[in-house]
């Protein structure tokens, strides 16, 4: 059964998708209720398993990683061997950031950061050598830009949509500490300066002040948090539109911005002409958004592709 979500649910949860690392008095001002009640409804979601943490979104680009994203269809392979094809991702590639799994055309999609040309084809020729005769059929896409929004799908009235870009910075210079910072930081950005500052060795003020510098240079470009999808009865689909022309892009963009069921959009080289990911509460939901994109703009929208993305495999 899924969560039952109340009103001031929803505006919790819309300013901690907003701003993850808002303090408990900032979101206690946002939502007009005590501290108490804020610190309750947190504990809440994070025992019921709706928020699966709280993320710094970080601009890899700036980091001087160029992303992308391997569509894979799998042929003749068990669960058993899936799994092992998984398990081996995780321990044995360091530059893969997270594995999707999917249903539809796609069984799984990898999505990794490399710092050059070479390091992919390493990557990639380490995998063919294990599973190419496990894999049917492949798709190679450069990743970038991400067009990330807060998440609104859950609310009853009109709210604002944030807009978080990444992955088309030009490198900034930083030094060793601000990696080790990112690492320790962006998984759990609700930690205290000081339990930070104790895992690197370094004060609390020194935290603080990295932080900012990192904000200020935008390699970190927001906070969110992670959500359970399916304890609020909803799933998250990829639509990818093939289009007769790109004269309308920009409306097509405001559109998917402003619609509260669409929470980010993403370019790619190698991809679909425009892809989306949207979030509903069942397949009719789900066509009727279809449906709404195909009336909103006719005269460009040639056809749709759906990818369902069940669960996604952090590493």
């Amino acid at each position: 059964m899924a969560y039952k979500l109340d009103l001031y649910d929803k505006k919790l949860l819309y300013e901690l998708d907003k701003n993850s690392k808002a303090s408990v008095s900032e979101l206690a001002k946002k939502i007009r209720r005590s501290k108490q009640f804020v610190l309750y409804r947190m504990k809440k979601f994070e025992e019921a398993g709706i928020i699966t943490g709280y993320h710094a979104i970080i601009d890899m680009s700036k980091l001087g990683y160029f992303t992308f994203r391997v569509y894979f269809k799998f042929q003749q392979m068990t669960g058993r061997e899936e799994k092992e094809f998984i398990s081996y991702i995780k321990k044995s590639l360091k530059q893969v950031w997270t594995i999707t799994s999917m249903h539809g055309k796609w069984d799984n999609a990898l999505f990794l950061g490399v710092k050059t040309i070479n390091e992919f084809h390493k990557i990639w020729d380490d995998l063919m050598l294990l599973y190419k005769e496990k894999i049917k059929s492949y798709n190679v896409a450069v990743y970038a830009p991400i067009y990330n929004f807060n998440r609104r799908f859950f609310l009853d009235e009109k709210k604002e949509s944030m807009q978080r870009i990444y992955g088309i910075g030009e490198k900034e210079k930083i030094e060793r500490k601000d990696l080790q910072l990112i690492e320790v930081y962006a998984s759990n950005v609700r930690q205290s300066s000081l339990e930070i500052a104790q895992k690197l060795g370094v004060s609390a003020e020194t935290i603080r002040k990295r932080i900012k510098e990192l904000e200020k240079k935008k390699i970190i470009v927001g906070y969110k948090i992670g959500l359970n999808l399916e304890k609020l009865g909803y799933t998250s689909y990829r639509v990818d539109l093939q289009l007769i022309s790109t004269k309308k892009n920009k409306e097509l963009f405001d559109f998917c911005r402003y619609h509260k069921n669409i929470y980010q959009v993403n370019k790619s080289i190698g991809g679909a002409d425009f892809e989306m990911e949207v979030i509903v509460e069942n397949l009719d939901h789900l066509i009727r958004l279809i449906n709404e994109i195909k009336n909103e703009f006719k005269d460009v929208v040639n056809d749709v592709a759906l990818r369902e993305i069940y669960f996604a495999l952090a590493k």
